[in-house]
């Protein structure tokens, strides 16, 4: 999926569709820019909001304590949550988590966590489960709480929440009962 395409999306349904013209491309006023890039910062924060809450995207990295402790700052990526941590041999580990840090006997772990998004850029492109379409509502809700104007923002709310949340729901197949023809 491109950003573009989901930019171009929400200006439809922001009612800005002048602005799609200018999508991708040099060339917009200083005052349809603008515009963009609040529609683009509106969509990563629905972005993050996905990736935070709904459909982390996972990184793996073995750690090493110092003093029964490492500190996230010492990871590759930046930490939205901790999934697990077990042992270089898989067994699971008992921690503790603060603010900065992660606490745990041994010297070192295997530590999967939910990561933070990078910021989307124009141009940019995402593999996703996520339909453009879902993510467009999330870019419009955000835009109309920037704008104070709940009532629209509660409509993009709830498209966005009951579209994530068929997105996320588990689908597997319905078995019905064999019934028997009893005479």
């Amino acid at each position: 999926m491109t950003i573009n395409n989901v930019i171009k999306l929400s200006c439809d349904f922001v009612n800005l569709p002048e602005l799609k013209e200018f999508v991708g491309v040099e060339g917009a006023d200083e005052a349809n820019q603008e515009k963009l890039n609040k529609l683009l910062k509106c969509l990563n924060l629905a972005y993050e909001e996905i990736c935070s809450e709904f459909l982390p995207i996972l990184h793996k990295e073995a750690i090493v304590s110092n003093n029964g402790e490492f500190y996230f700052s010492n990871l590759t990526k930046p930490i939205c949550a901790v999934i697990s941590l077990k042992t270089v041999t898989g067994q699971p580990l008992k921690y503790s988590l603060s603010s900065d840090h992660i606490s745990f006997e041994g010297d070192s772990a295997i530590l999967v966590y939910a990561v933070v998004p990078d910021q989307l850029n124009f141009s940019d492109e995402i593999e996703t489960i996520i339909p453009e379409r879902v993510l467009a509502y999330g870019t419009a809700r955000e835009y109309f709480l920037m704008q104070s104007l709940s009532d629209e923002a509660t409509i993009f709310e709830t498209r966005f929440k009951d579209s994530l949340e068929n997105v996320v729901r588990k689908k597997s197949t319905l078995k019905m009962p064999v019934k028997s023809w009893q005479i």
